[in-house]
């Protein structure tokens, strides 16, 4: 009897210790799963937030029933089911776990048991992702520029005629070739030709580094 009362305890004390990790937006979006949402739709949610978050550079075709009748749950649903998986992964949770968190919030019981079964299905894939993930600096792979010149128009007669560079430095993925901009700014012609000679410094210091 002591035994069983000892591991209700530690039970309820891991339960009571995760429920912070979730937000309360996040816990509004799983309550919506078959509640304000239908179970067929539910389900197909679920579905399609673990494809998102498996292949987020993945082109995934839109399922548009999904918003058909109440978009704002759904959405907010999505980022759900999308950010319970992370955390769930993240603090190394099994599927009894995560089920004891969903019955903890209240979570309709059709949605528990397909949210359950979806992560201990594809928990292999989703801490394979997890390990994917983490902060570094973004790697240039590419620079585009454009000139702009600053003209009369109908609100200032007054045009110093000299012209900027809009410099966008850019990445191509490598799973669909798509490039995506990491930063873009405008600079005068001085600020550019500061900007390449702080450059051309970088360049000699790592030169004198590798020589050394």
């Amino acid at each position: 009897m002591a035994t069983a009362t000892q591991s209700s305890t530690s039970n309820a004390s891991t339960v009571d210790g995760n429920s912070g990790l979730l937000s309360a937006t996040v816990v509004a979006g799983l309550q919506n799963l078959g509640t304000t949402l239908s179970v067929a739709i539910s389900k197909t949610l679920i579905a399609n937030s673990l494809k998102l978050t498996l292949h987020p550079d993945a082109i995934i075709a839109p399922v548009p029933e999904i918003y058909a009748t109440n978009a704002a749950s759904a959405k907010q649903s999505e980022y759900a089911v999308v950010t319970l998986y992370a955390v769930a992964t993240k603090h190394g949770w099994d599927s009894s776990t995560l089920r004891q968190q969903l019955e903890a919030h209240g979570v309709h019981a059709s949605a528990l048991d397909e949210l359950t079964r979806v992560y201990e299905d594809n928990r292999k894939e989703l801490v394979l992702r997890q390990l994917q993930l983490g902060h570094n600096f973004p790697h240039i792979t590419d620079v585009q520029w454009r000139i702009v010149c600053d003209v009369k128009s109908s609100t200032s007669s007054h045009s110093s005629g000299a012209p900027h560079f809009i410099i966008n430095l850019g990445q191509y993925r490598q799973s669909s070739g798509e490039r995506v901009t990491i930063v873009e700014f405008t600079c005068n012609a001085e600020e550019l030709q500061s900007l390449i000679n702080r450059l051309k410094d970088i360049e000699r210091h790592c030169n004198q580094v590798a020589i050394t």
